[in-house]
Order: C-alpha cells, then sequence, then structure tokens
C-alpha cells in the first residue's frame, strides 16, 4: 500500500521484479488470450505492480475525541438491493452504534424520488446525523436542504456535496495528497487503468460502462481515460453510459452485453461498481461467452465479488478494493469530529487490486491491511 503518491511507472520499470504482494492461492478465471505475468513487458508489469500495491495510509496521528452519547443516526443507504449499498449502510450503523449511538438504515430505492423520500423520512424520524451512501447532494438537493435546515448533521458518505449553496456539514476525506485531484474516485480509475493495462501487456481495448446519476462515475470514467493516456497503450472503443434506474430495473445487463458483443475487438470491460457484475452481469458475460476473451474489472471490493473471486466464477477477472467497513467507520468518525468542533480527519483507507492470486481475503470483503477499527475506538474512547 502506497501512503503517498506513486511515483511514474516509466521511472520503475526497469527495475520490476515479479510482485511478492499478499498472494492467495485461488482458482479466479483468467482470459485465456491474456499473457501470463512472466511474460508481460516492463512497463506492463509495473503498471499491474502498482495496482496491486494501490494507495492508503496507516491513520497515524488520529486526534482523541468524545462522541456524543445517544445521539440518532441515519444512514441513506442508495439502494438496499445493491451490494456496494447495502454493506456501507450495514457498516455505519455498527460504527455508530459502538460509538454510542443509535443507527438505522433507510433505503433511496435506486432513484432521486427515493432518495428524496428516505431522507425526509430520516429528517421526521428525528435524526441528529444523516450520510448518505452513493450519492451525491444535486441527486436530492431539495430533501438535502431541508434536512439540513431541520439542524440534522450531514456527512458524504462516498459522495459530493455537489448543492449550491452547499448542504452538508461535511465531506468525508480520503488522504491529504492524493493519486489524483478527484480523489478517491480518480484512485478508482487509475488502478482500473493500471490493472488492465499490466493484464493485457499494454494493449488494453476497453468498453467502459459510466454511471450517470452521480458525479462519482464520471469521476472514475475521466480518471480511467486518463491514466491510459498516461501509460501511453491501450484505447477505448466505448463508454456505455448507465443509469440508477437501469440498474434497478435489470436492464443495465442487456445494454452491456450488447456493447461488448458490438466490440468484437474489446478485451476489457470496465465496471464501475460491483453490484453491477453481482447482480446478473458477470453471470450474462459468461453466458454470451465473453468470459474468457475479457479482463473484467469492478470496484468497491464488495463481499459478494470478492466471494466470486474467490470461488473462480467467470465474468468477473478482479475488483479495486476500497476497504468499506473502514471508510463506513470513517463516515462515523468524520460526524463525530464535526459535532466536536473538530475538522475531520483523513481516514486513509486502504485501495488495491484484488483478483484470484493477490490481496484476495481469506473470507468477507476486502478490509486494508491495518487494525483500522481498533485506532478509530481508541480515538473515541471506546
Amino acid at each position: 500500500m502506497r501512503i503517498t503518491r506513486k511515483l511514474a511507472i516509466a521511472a520503475t520499470a526497469a527495475a520490476i521484479v515479479l510482485t511478492a504482494s499478499a498472494c492467495s492461492s485461488g482458482g479466479g478465471a483468467t482470459p485465456t488470450d491474456s499473457p501470463s505475468d512472466s511474460t508481460l513487458s516492463a512497463e506492463a508489469q509495473a503498471a499491474l505492480d502498482a495496482s496491486y500495491e494501490g494507495f492508503g495510509s496507516d491513520l497515524s496521528g488520529l486526534e482523541a475525541v468524545s462522541p456524543e452519547e445517544g445521539l440518532n443516526f441515519y444512514v441513506m443507504s442508495c439502494g438496499e438491493a445493491i451490494p456496494t449499498c447495502a454493506a456501507p449502510s450495514a457498516f455505519m450503523v455498527q460504527a455508530a452504534e459502538a460509538a454510542g449511538w443509535n443507527g438505522t438504515i433507510v433505503d433511496g430505492k435506486l432513484s432521486p424520488e427515493g432518495f428524496a423520500t428516505a431522507i425526509r423520512q430520516a429528517t421526521a424520524a428525528g435524526a441528529d446525523v444523516l450520510v448518505p451512501v452513493g450519492i451525491s447532494c444535486s441527486s436530492a438537493a431539495a430533501a438535502f436542504q431541508e434536512a439540513a435546515a431541520a439542524g440534522v448533521t450531514i456527512v458524504g458518505g462516498g459522495g459530493l456535496d455537489d448543492c449550491d449553496p452547499k448542504a452538508w456539514s461535511a465531506e468525508r476525506l480520503w488522504l491529504p495528497d492524493p493519486p489524483s485531484p478527484t480523489g478517491i474516485f480518480g484512485a478508482f480509475g487509475i488502478l482500473q487503468a493500471d490493472y488492465v493495462f499490466g493484464k493485457t501487456n499494454g494493449d488494453p481495448k476497453a468498453v467502459v460502462l459510466n454511471m450517470t446519476s452521480s458525479p462519482w462515475g464520471q469521476l472514475i470514467t475521466d480518471a480511467f481515460t486518463a491514466e491510459l493516456e498516461k501509460l501511453g497503450g491501450g484505447e477505448v472503443l466505448e463508454v456505455v453510459d448507465m443509469a440508477d434506474t437501469e440498474t434497478a430495473d435489470g436492464s443495465f445487463i442487456q445494454k452491456a452485453t450488447s456493447a461488448l458483443l458490438a466490440n468484437p475487438d474489446a478485451n476489457a470491460l470496465i465496471v464501475p461498481t460491483d453490484g453491477l457484475l453481482v447482480n446478473g452481469l458477470a453471470a450474462a458475460i459468461n453466458q454470451a461467452g465473453l468470459a474468457d476473451k475479457l479482463v473484467v474489472v469492478g470496484n468497491f471490493g464488495s463481499e459478494a465479488a470478492i466471494d466470486m473471486i474467490r470461488a473462480g466464477q467467470p465474468g468477473i477477472t478482479a475488483t479495486i478494493g476500497a476497504a468499506q467497513e473502514w471508510e463506513a467507520w470513517g463516515s462515523v468518525d468524520t460526524a463525530i469530529r464535526v459535532l466536536a468542533g473538530q475538522d475531520p480527519a483523513y481516514i486513509g483507507q486502504s485501495m488495491q487490486a484484488v483478483d484470484a492470486d493477490h490481496n484476495l481475503p481469506e473470507s468477507g470483503p476486502y478490509n486494508g491491511d491495518i487494525d483500522w477499527r481498533a485506532k478509530f475506538l481508541a480515538s473515541w474512547g471506546k
């Protein structure tokens, strides 16, 4: 895990050796025409190693803070039907209860109307703190403004406060010197690009799925494209826009597979969230006979996606793990500090490419490589 920004890949390529990072045996599918690590160019191996190394921090210097007891903490899940919404929401409730708060989840049901309804439900129920998971402020601007006016402390849970005027008390902070100017979302795109560049020996031909319902989707896509340009190889064959409504009704599966079939030269599929793969896309890729020719990379390192990789399920090659439980506790830590009059801390959860042979946990989701829970609890006096 890189605690500071990575060096340019070209500067380190000459010194590459095969990666020794956190290996675990597994049966994950690899496209049959992909080169083995031993045949990669120095540049491709450097990129692949960079994806396995990832980014993050060790939470050193976390200041002490005392949570106010008995507050009502609400999490607005972007959609309980999607693992990458549901899991962080559950983790936040666990963290809030560890801090001495009462935790409740309200379901945004993957639509702007559902987001607004859930936010208003939490406000009416007497929420002291509200964390929206997986959406930005503009997705439900009026409801967020109403909650803020009612005195609810709103803290980001994976989105941006892009309302005008701003409605949130704080966004969750990642690293003081992130590898991308767009923070953790840019880092997802960087690591996805590094991974597919390495796995295709410097010649990815990618179909990219782009989430349009919240600004973070475009940030990932833009960072992926920029990193490929920086690496100097490969191309994006097509960008396929995906809305939350298409995720909710399942139509994204046909849309994505149609794009892959329309691009027979594609050797990589870039997926913005594991939830799409878990909820049918990986299976559809396999059923369409495409799994053996594609490097398929998701994001977030959800437990369900990790289980699929561990089981060797075709249709998913890797995910960019982002220690979702760690970041969920980080949102609660941010809320505690805001309510105590402190500046939010940089929570610094680690991010790394996870596949069948690298960084794969023995069980459960990707969770980083330090005891972050103990550090948060110690700083809260628990």
